[in-house]
């Protein structure tokens, strides 16, 4: 049955993928690729506070449900590339498991605003950024929120 399942959110999440049409999110088809060559979807997202970016409401956080885990990566999907130079400091720390063993990390940043956007960073180009609409950040923003409760 949990084989069932996570066939099903991997098809899903390839779907979503593939309708979106956006072309300026490049990190959205990578991550579709990798999902493909892992034959599987991620198993596990951490969230680790980051320590250089001091907040009160942080908290580390674990997703390995699955209904969690395509939050996060519709999330990844819908991020589009920004333009220009990053200059941030990440929230989290974000490190996304695949059913191979292997390993994806992110910086993420979403502050406790409902009305602002998101930004994730994939760790092997710190120079590019993306921004998470606001109807996703505010959805991280809500399972993150449940998980801490």
């Amino acid at each position: 049955m949990r084989y069932i399942g996570r066939l099903l959110l991997f098809f899903s999440v390839i779907f979503i993928a593939a309708c979106g049409g956006n072309n300026s999110s490049e990190i959205g088809s990578i991550e579709a690729e990798r999902l493909e060559q892992s034959q599987g979807i991620p198993t596990l997202i951490t969230l680790s506070c980051n320590q250089a970016h001091f907040s009160k409401t942080c908290r580390d956080v674990e997703f390995d449900r699955a209904d969690e885990i395509r939050i996060v990566t519709e999330a990844i999907f819908n991020a589009e590339r920004m333009q220009g130079a990053l200059d941030y400091v990440a929230e989290y720390n974000m490190n996304i498991t695949y059913a191979d063993g292997s390993v994806t990390r992110y910086d993420l940043s979403l502050g406790a605003d409902p009305k602002t956007q998101g930004l994730l960073v994939n760790q092997e180009d710190t120079m590019t950024g993306y921004t998470i609409p606001l109807e996703n950040a505010n959805r991280l923003r809500q399972i993150i929120q449940r998980r801490i409760d």
